[in-house]
């Protein structure tokens, strides 16, 4: 194997850890959404729902903003590693 494809090899491998760690995110923020969701029915059936609504921090909005910042930080990261990716040199003996 010749060193540009051992590089390539080795960068395809660290962005796929990236992608794998932000997706992982991804489960966790849908799981505290679903719990969110959950507190947010009892709550309204032992107030109202004018009450439950009026305490949900954690809409569909607030849902979507988070997903957007951890795919945001993902690709920042998946650039960083391609820049810095562009400035190694790897030889192979």
């Amino acid at each position: 194997m010749d060193s540009q494809k051992v590089k390539e090899y080795i960068e395809f491998q660290i962005s796929r850890s990236v992608v794998s760690l932000y997706k992982k995110y991804f489960e966790i923020i849908e799981d505290l959404h679903q719990d969110h969701k959950n507190l947010l029915s009892k709550v309204e059936s032992e107030t109202s729902k004018e009450f439950a609504d009026n305490i949900d921090y954690f809409d569909e909005n607030k849902y979507n903003y988070i997903r957007k910042k951890i795919l945001d930080s993902g690709n920042d990261a998946i650039r960083g590693i391609e820049n810095s990716f562009k400035s190694i040199e790897i030889r192979i003996k």
